[in-house]
C-alpha cells in the first residue's frame, strides 16, 4: 500500500512538472512588457468593449468580439483563433465592463490569431488572447478622440466628423412649434408652419410606442388626443392618431421623410426615456440623417456611447442630472462641454442667474435656457449674455 502511494505521488509530481513545462513553453513572460492602467475606452458600433493598454496601444480580448458582430472560431488541435466579420451587428455586448487598474504582466502565446486569414499579433493576458483594437479597422471606420479619451469603430459609413453645424440660432423651436394656438403638438402641421416662418433648428419630443418604435409625443396622455390614454399604443395605431384631434401625428419614420424634403433642417431630440437606446435606433435605422440630428444628453455617462454612434452635434441638457448641485455646477459642466466639444449646454431658465451664466459665457461655451415664450423675458436672457432660448413660438 505504501509503495502504491509513493508511486502515485511520483506520477502526480511528474504530471505537474510536465504541465508547468508545457505552460511555460506556450506562455513565456515577455520581459519588460506590461498591461498598463488606462482611462481610454473602446466602442464597437456604439457599444463599449473592455480595453487594455499594451505598448501605448489599445488592446481587446479576441473572444469578446463574438458579441460585437464577429465570428471567433477556436481550433484546439491547430491552436488557432480565426476572426471574421459576420452579417448583422452587435448582438451580445458586455454589460459589466472591466476597467484595468493594475500593472499586469504580458505573456507570449502559441495560439496563432487570424483576421480574414492574415496573422495578427496577439498576447496572453491573464489567460485570454488579446489583439490590438486597430486590427478590426479594416471592416469599417475608426476614430481615436484624445479629447474624450476614447476610440471608436463602426461598420457603418460614418466619418465621426466633428460638428456639422457651426452654431445654434438664438431661438430653438420647442416641440415642433405652436400651431393653431396649441403648444407641444409635435405635429406635421407644426413642423410645416415653423419651417415656413424661416426656422431651421427644431426640437421634437420622442417616446416609445408599445412595439418599441420612436414616435413624436411628449408623453402618453389624453391631453394630446381622445385616442390616447396613459398607456402606449403601437406605431401603426399612433400613425392614425390626430393630435389635438386635428393635426397629423409624426413617427420617427415620417419625421425622417419630412427631413429629406427639408434638407436644411436640424432636429434637436428630447427623448423622454431610454435616451441612448432611442438614439441608437435612429443611428441604425436612419444613418443618412445622423449629421442633422442634435441629440440632447441628460447624464454625463451618455456622452461617449452617443458619440460612438457617430453623432457629432451633442448638447448637454442639465434638468435631469441627479442633484441640484450637479445642475448648478457651472464650472464642471462648462469643463465637460469644452473637453468633449459639445455644441451647447442647456439649462432650466430658473437657474440662469448672472453668476451661473458667466461661468459659461466667459469661456465661450454657448448656454441655452428653456422654455421662454415671452419676448420681453427672452430679451432679458439675451441681455444677460445667454446665447439662446428654446421657445414654443416661431415668430
Amino acid at each position: 500500500m505504501k509503495k502504491a502511494t509513493k508511486h502515485s505521488i511520483i506520477c502526480a509530481l511528474l504530471v505537474a512538472v510536465c504541465m508547468v513545462l508545457t505552460i511555460g513553453a506556450a506562455a513565456a513572460r515577455i520581459e519588460g512588457l506590461y498591461v498598463m492602467p488606462t482611462d481610454i475606452r473602446a466602442f464597437v458600433d456604439g457599444y463599449e468593449i473592455p480595453a487594455y493598454n499594451i505598448r501605448d496601444k489599445l488592446g481587446i480580448v479576441a473572444e469578446d468580439l463574438r458579441g460585437y458582430g464577429f465570428n471567433v472560431v477556436w481550433n484546439g488541435e491547430a491552436r488557432t483563433l480565426s476572426i471574421s466579420k459576420k452579417d448583422g451587428g452587435v448582438s451580445a455586448p458586455i454589460d459589466d465592463i472591466r476597467y484595468n487598474s493594475k500593472k499586469l504582466p504580458v505573456y507570449s502565446t502559441d495560439i496563432v490569431t487570424y483576421i480574414d486569414g492574415a496573422v495578427v499579433e496577439s498576447f496572453n493576458i491573464d489567460g485570454e488572447t488579446v489583439i490590438f483594437f486597430s486590427e478590426i479597422s479594416k471592416y469599417g471606420t475608426s476614430l481615436y478622440d484624445n479629447d474624450c479619451r476614447a476610440s471608436f469603430f463602426s461598420v457603418a459609413p460614418q466619418s465621426f466628423a466633428k460638428k456639422t453645424i457651426e452654431a445654434l440660432p438664438k431661438k430653438i423651436i420647442h416641440a415642433g412649434g405652436e400651431i393653431g394656438g396649441m403648444l407641444g403638438s409635435n405635429s406635421l402641421e407644426a413642423l410645416d408652419a415653423t419651417y415656413q416662418k424661416g426656422y431651421r433648428v427644431i426640437e421634437m419630443d420622442f417616446v416609445l410606442s408599445s412595439d418599441g418604435h420612436p414616435v413624436c409625443l411628449h408623453d402618453w396622455s389624453s391631453y394630446y388626443s381622445d385616442s390616447i390614454t396613459s398607456l402606449p399604443i403601437s406605431k401603426a395605431e399612433f400613425e392614425n392618431v390626430k393630435i389635438f384631434n386635428q393635426y397629423t401625428s409624426v413617427t420617427l419614420d415620417s419625421l425622417v421623410a419630412w427631413m429629406k424634403t427639408h434638407s436644411d433642417v436640424y432636429i434637436v431630440t428630447d427623448i423622454k426615456e431610454n435616451n441612448v437606446d432611442v438614439l441608437r435606433n435612429i443611428a441604425a435605422e436612419h444613418p443618412e440623417i445622423i449629421g442633422r440630428i442634435i441629440p440632447q444628453i441628460y447624464q454625463y455617462e451618455e456622452y461617449l456611447p452617443v458619440r460612438a454612434m457617430g453623432y457629432s452635434n451633442i448638447v448637454l441638457t442639465l434638468y435631469r442630472l441627479p442633484t441640484y448641485n450637479d445642475k448648478t455646477n457651472g464650472k464642471y459642466n462648462r469643463t465637460f462641454a469644452i473637453k468633449n466639444g459639445l455644441l451647447a449646454v442647456t439649462s432650466d431658465a430658473t437657474l440662469a442667474n448672472e453668476a451661473f451664466v458667466k461661468e459659461f459665457t466667459s469661456v465661450g461655451v454657448p448656454l441655452y435656457v428653456h422654455t421662454v415664450n415671452d419676448e420681453a423675458e427672452q430679451q432679458k436672457c439675451f441681455d444677460m449674455g445667454i446665447t439662446g432660448v428654446y421657445t414654443d413660438y416661431a415668430k
